[in-house]
């Protein structure tokens, strides 16, 4: 039995020291890219804009079609015109889900943005092969920093002037591509295709 021991023992104390160069070589990784961007209400809008287009469509559409239904009613009531009252009720329904949430949208944009003015900040991004190091810093000190391997994002996605990594559902990290050099962009791509979801 206490041969065993004595084995086991051994073969614990021979693969540790095989483990602390390899952590030594992860902490020397240096980054392949170092990004930045001060989020505040000016970038809240940039990002909000295909869902201020949104809203306004919404309520364009909802405020006639409530209207509609309105006059379309008291036509029938006054037995102008047959509609069936399904056809009366979708519509109302129809028009006053669009025109709510085209406006509960609108308020909380704009809600976004006076928070996202408030509490100004710069998000730092240190990209590596497998992941990136989420840094904030206000007024100057680093407030918190979060390492984030690429297959643990909700989902990623490139647009014109932005990466925006999403963590979750509601989240996003707005990476700008502007000073990063076409090499860059495509090393990042690169090491962004990991993600598969």
């Amino acid at each position: 039995m206490s041969d065993i021991i004595e084995e086991n023992s051994e073969i614990l104390t021979e693969s540790e020291p095989e483990r602390e160069p390899e952590r030594a070589e992860q902490t020397e990784q240096k980054p392949f890219l170092v990004a930045s961007c001060k989020i505040d209400g000016n970038l809240q809008k940039k990002l909000s804009a295909p869902l201020l287009i949104y809203c306004r469509i919404a309520m364009a559409v909802g405020i006639p079609l409530v209207i509609l239904y309105i006059v379309l009613s008291v036509l029938r009531d006054e037995e102008l015109l047959f509609i069936p009252s399904a056809v009366l009720y979708v519509m109302l329904f129809l028009g006053a889900v669009l025109f709510a949430t085209g406006i509960v949208f609108l308020f909380t944009v704009k809600k976004n943005v006076k928070n996202a003015d408030k509490v100004a900040q710069i998000g730092e991004y240190s990209f590596f092969e497998d992941y990136v190091s989420v840094s904030s810093i206000r007024y100057g000190e680093r407030m918190g920093a979060a390492k984030m391997y690429y297959t643990d994002f909700y989902k990623i996605r490139e647009g014109k002037k932005f990466f925006l990594l999403y963590p979750n559902s509601v989240t996003v990290f707005p990476v700008p591509k502007e000073g990063i050099s076409e090499e860059e962009t495509v090393h990042l791509r690169n090491a962004l295709r990991i993600i598969k979801k």
